[in-house]
């Protein structure tokens, strides 16, 4: 320990909850979804909070303002990840999002960069109009599997991103396996089973524990995973990564049902600017803010990814006064939050100025959604093309409002999500139909 660790050690952990003897906050904590429970400590004590489970140091950081301090200024601090055998088990430690920082993981970062930086996204811009003209197609033929088809959208981008090649449809060999897998990745890599399996300290030897040992069940899963997630390389955990464009898909059609004023607003705005029974391209999306701050708001009202994969710090570090000790879980922040008053209430409207025009910071308060420092999500900017271009298209022909039972009656939608690596909305009865030229 250098002189200058053993003095910031002096100083005082941020402020937290109490714990109990041996086991800390581990009581404490909402296991399905932990996010919650951050949130509230963070209005009790802050934007930095610290608490203690099992053994384990984690940090808890509750504002956009101290994420970007520590996350971006200080990256090169706080970019590792938790060495859990977690990843070992499904066959997923090689893969970008949970390689440990080092050089690999700079190498796979710079290939990403050279064909997904801001700068060079647009040249899948008619892949994504493709998909999403696509997608139009498979709902009018079936609107019964909404869903289904949100997913396939996003899977087929992923798929062509990495192998260069068409999804011809749910059956494609390819996207069959790919799915699957990403459906797995989604549910298990939990981000309360990765600490977990490193809190406990049975890091190292939880892989040699039989599938029938109790809470071990999840090894079954994992060893028909590994086989496959080998062949596939970076795809399975990228489809995860495109959950959150289908997700954030099925939160749009949602928001249209439970506000249907707002779907109003967004059919006036692309009838004006693209004319009614015209598909709309991305010339058109600066001429559009109210569609992208709807998109904003959906990211804003039910974050995709509430929790993220949490941050490890590579030394120690003090802030504000207070110490960070060296491998801290860095935990993510009550997101829909940050600075809103009354953050139930969706309202599109927080993204505009005055005169109806995106805020300049919209854009800025957004990225948070994706990530800070060095673990930003590369893919972030083909995503956010990704889905405007599917709204874009889906919204100009199609309306959803609620469906109605057998007597008639309109049924009730209340917006229930799912918990896991992805938030998404439980599946909901819709009315779907075809918006005619007038």
């Amino acid at each position: 320990m250098t002189c200058r660790t053993r003095l910031w050690s002096k100083l005082p952990y941020p402020p937290g909850p109490k714990g109990l003897p041996f086991i800390g906050n581990a009581l404490d904590i909402d296991r399905k979804r932990p996010h919650l429970t951050y949130a509230q400590w963070g209005k009790t004590y802050g934007d930095i909070v610290y608490t203690r489970s099992l053994g384990q140091d984690i940090v808890v950081v509750n504002s956009e303002k101290t994420a970007r301090i520590l996350a971006d200024g200080r990256s090169a601090i706080y970019a590792d990840r938790f060495r859990s055998s977690i990843f070992r088990i499904y066959g997923t430690d090689r893969m970008t999002p949970v390689l440990e920082y080092g050089n690999e993981w700079k190498t796979h970062r710079r290939l990403f960069h050279l064909s997904l930086r801001n700068d060079v996204v647009d040249k899948y811009n008619d892949l994504h109009l493709t998909n999403a003209n696509q997608l139009l197609e498979n709902i009018l033929r079936d609107s019964a599997n909404l869903f289904e088809h949100f997913d396939l959208f996003a899977g087929a981008a992923a798929v062509e991103l990495i192998y260069g090649r068409r999804v011809e449809g749910k059956d494609d060999p390819v996207f069959a396996m790919a799915s699957g897998l990403a459906e797995v990745l989604c549910r298990e890599l939990t981000p309360d089973r990765v600490v977990l399996l490193k809190i406990l300290k049975v890091d190292g030897s939880v892989r040699y524990l039989p599938s029938w040992f109790p809470g071990a069940g999840f090894k079954r899963n994992a060893a028909k995973c590994r086989g496959m997630a080998a062949e596939m390389a970076e795809l399975p955990f990228a489809m995860a990564k495109d959950e959150m464009t289908g997700t954030i898909l099925k939160t749009v059609a949602l928001v249209m049902i439970l506000y249907p004023d707002v779907q109003d607003k967004v059919h006036e705005e692309l009838d004006a600017v693209v004319g009614r029974g015209t598909l709309p391209t991305f010339a058109d999306r600066p001429r559009l803010p109210y569609l992208q701050a709807v998109l904003y708001e959906v990211m804003r009202w039910s974050p995709p990814s509430p929790l993220g994969l949490p941050h490890v710090t590579t030394a120690s570090d003090t802030y504000e006064g207070y110490y960070i000790p060296k491998e801290p879980g860095d935990r993510a922040m009550a997101m829909k939050d940050q600075g809103y008053g009354d953050p139930e209430r969706f309202d599109p409207t927080r993204h505009l100025t005055s005169d109806g025009q995106l805020s300049p910071q919209a854009r800025q308060n957004n990225s948070m959604f994706f990530g800070f420092g060095k673990r930003v999500c590369p893919g972030r900017f083909f995503a956010e093309h990704s889905h405007w271009a599917a709204a874009a298209v889906m919204l100009s022909a199609l309306k959803f409002g609620k469906a109605k039972d057998s007597s008639g009656k309109y049924i009730d939608v209340e917006p229930v999500f799912s918990d896991g690596l992805t938030r998404c909305p439980a599946p909901f009865p819709c009315s779907i139909t075809r918006r005619l030229v007038e």
